[in-house]
C-alpha cells in the first residue's frame, strides 16, 4: 500500500473544512447575539473543570510555563470573561436612537482561520473561540505545530458542547492533517475573510491579497520607575508579573529603567524580592546558554524558570530567586539582552531624570521594534502624561503589573489576552482585540431634522407657485372670452 502524500491530505482537508465552515456561518447569521452569548457562558462553565488537565498537557507538550500559575491564570481569566459576557452587542442593531431607529450594525465577517502559538496554548484556543462566536464567525483552528495535542484537545470540547446546545455544525474547525501546504490552502482561500496569526511571525511576512490579519503576541515592555512613585509597590509588581508562568505572560516587563536618585534604593528592593543581579562573568555563561537571535531567545530556554536557567548556565543562585538581572549603561546594537526574551530576565537601566528615562524607553521600543506595552510607575500625572503622548505602543499600563493589566485583569483595558501588534509592525489593529473586531460595522443615515425641513420649504414653495402659475393661466382664458 502505497503512503499517503500528507501535503495533499492536508490540502484536501482545508479545502472541505472552508465549504463546510462557510456554510454554518451562513446558518450562524441567523442567530441572535443572546443566543451566543449563553452558549460562551455555558462553555466557559463546563470547561473550567478541566483546565488543570489541559494546562497539564500544555507544559508536558511545550516544556513551557509553571503548572500552578498558568492554572490559576486561565481560571482567573476565565472568570473574569463569564462576568463580562453579556455587557456588550457585538451583532445585529448595536446602537439606536432615543426613537429606536437603528444607527449601527455589527455584522459577522465571514470565516475567520485562527493560527494558534506554541504559549499559552490553553487561554489562546479558548479565547480566540470564544471571540469568534460571540461575533457570530465560523472559527477555523490551526494549531501549532509544537502544541497540536493540547489544542485539538481543547477544541474538541468545545466543538461538543456547541453541538449539544444547538451551534450549527461547522461553525467550529480545527484541523488535523497539519502541513503547511494546508494552511497556505486555508490563509490563501477566497471564502477566508480575516485571518487571526497568535505568535507565528512568518505568517504576517507574506503579503496576501485583500485579507486582513490581526497578530497578537508577546512583547519586551519597558518599564520606568520614577522618584515619586512608591518603590516597594512598583517592585514586588514588578517582580510577581515578570516571573509569573516563568515571563511567558505577553506583555510582562523585560526592560526596568530607573531614575538615578533612587536606583540604589530599588536595586536593593529587588534583591529583597528575589532578584538576583549578574555579575560580567555569569553574564556571559548565561549569553551562551541562551544563544540569543535577531527574533528571540533559544527556543528551549523560552519558558523556562530562573532556577532552570542558572543551573543550565552554570551560575549558583540564592534559594528562591525569581529573577535574574543584568544591569546595563548602554544601549547599543550588539546588546544580546535587547532581544525580546520569554522568560523571567530584566535589563536594569540608570537614567539621570524621567526626561533620559523616556528616550531610552523610545530607543528601548525602536531597537527591535518588539515593543506594543509600556509600564510607569509614577505619582506625577505631568509625567505620566508625557509618556502616553510620546511613546509609539499600543497601551500603556500606569501603576501596575504589567502583563496582567495589559490584559484587562484589573484595569480599564479590554479583556483580551490577544494584544494587537500593528505598533510593531504586525496585523491592522494595535487594541487589544476583542469580538468587536471580528465584525464590521453598517452605518445607518436618515435625513436630518434642518434637511426636512429645506425640502419641505422648497416642496411649498414649489407648490405655490405651480398653483399661481394656474390660476394665471385660468385668468387668461376667462379674459380671452
Amino acid at each position: 500500500m502505497h503512503d499517503v502524500d500528507k501535503d495533499l491530505l492536508s490540502i484536501q482537508e482545508a479545502r472541505i473544512v472552508l465549504e463546510t465552515a462557510k456554510d454554518a456561518q451562513i446558518l450562524m447569521k441567523e442567530y441572535g447575539q443572546e443566543f451566543f452569548h449563553n452558549l460562551v457562558r455555558v462553555m466557559i462553565r463546563e470547561i473550567q473543570p478541566l483546565i488543570s488537565e489541559y494546562v497539564s498537557c500544555e507544559i508536558e507538550e511545550t516544556g513551557k510555563g509553571c503548572q500552578k500559575e498558568k492554572e490559576a491564570f486561565v481560571l482567573q481569566f476565565l472568570k473574569a470573561m463569564e462576568a463580562e459576557v453579556g455587557d456588550k452587542t457585538y451583532i445585529g442593531a448595536t446602537a439606536k436612537d432615543s426613537a429606536g431607529k437603528i444607527l449601527q450594525v455589527g455584522v459577522p465577517l465571514g470565516v475567520i482561520p485562527v493560527l494558534l502559538p506554541s504559549e499559552n496554548v490553553v487561554i489562546h484556543t479558548l479565547y480566540s473561540l470564544f471571540a469568534g462566536l460571540q461575533s457570530a464567525n465560523a472559527m477555523i483552528a490551526i494549531p501549532h505545530v509544537k502544541a497540536t495535542k493540547t489544542a485539538t484537545l481543547v477544541i474538541k470540547k468545545i466543538q461538543q458542547i456547541g453541538l449539544c446546545n444547538g451551534l450549527p455544525r461547522g461553525s467550529i474547525n480545527c484541523i488535523e492533517y497539519l502541513t503547511e501546504c494546508g494552511t497556505k490552502e486555508i490563509i490563501n482561500s477566497p471564502m477566508t475573510a480575516m485571518i487571526l496569526v497568535l505568535g507565528q511571525k512568518k505568517y504576517t511576512d507574506t503579503t496576501i491579497p485583500k485579507r486582513p490579519i490581526i497578530y497578537g503576541g508577546s512583547g519586551a515592555t519597558p518599564v520606568f520607575i520614577e522618584r515619586s512613585a512608591d518603590t516597594q509597590v512598583a517592585v514586588k509588581m514588578i517582580i510577581e508579573s515578570r516571573a509569573y508562568d516563568c515571563g511567558l505572560l505577553p506583555a510582562s516587563e523585560q526592560y526596568l529603567i530607573v531614575e538615578s536618585t533612587i536606583a540604589e534604593k530599588v536595586k536593593n528592593e529587588l534583591i529583597q524580592n528575589g532578584a538576583y543581579f549578574l555579575s560580567k562573568e555569569e553574564e556571559i555563561k548565561l549569553i551562551s546558554l541562551l544563544q540569543p537571535k535577531n527574533d528571540g531567545i533559544q527556543e528551549s530556554c523560552v519558558g523556562k524558570s530562573a532556577a532552570w536557567l542558572a543551573k543550565n548556565a552554570g551560575i549558583q543562585l540564592p534559594r528562591d530567586t525569581r529573577i535574574l538581572i543584568s544591569e546595563q549603561n548602554y544601549l547599543h546594537d550588539q546588546d544580546p539582552f535587547v532581544n525580546e526574551m520569554s522568560c523571567p530576565i530584566i535589563v536594569f537601566y540608570r537614567e539621570p531624570d524621567w526626561q533620559h528615562a523616556c528616550e531610552k524607553a523610545i530607543h528601548l521600543l525602536q531597537e527591535k521594534n518588539d515593543g506594543h506595552t509600556l509600564a510607569i510607575h509614577s505619582k506625577e500625572p505631568m509625567i505620566v502624561n508625557e509618556f502616553a503622548l510620546k511613546k509609539p505602543v499600543a497601551r500603556m499600563v500606569v501603576n501596575a503589573a504589567a502583563s496582567f493589566s495589559s490584559m484587562g485583569l484589573g484595569s480599564t483595558l479590554p479583556l483580551s489576552p490577544i494584544l494587537g501588534g500593528f505598533t510593531r509592525g504586525l496585523g491592522i489593529s494595535a487594541e487589544n482585540i476583542t469580538p468587536a473586531n471580528l465584525t464590521y460595522t453598517r452605518e445607518i443615515g436618515y435625513a436630518s431634522s434642518e434637511c426636512l425641513e429645506e425640502k419641505t420649504i422648497e416642496s411649498n414653495v414649489h407648490d405655490t407657485q405651480v398653483k399661481t402659475q394656474l390660476i394665471e393661466k385660468v385668468l387668461k382664458k376667462m379674459l380671452e372670452k
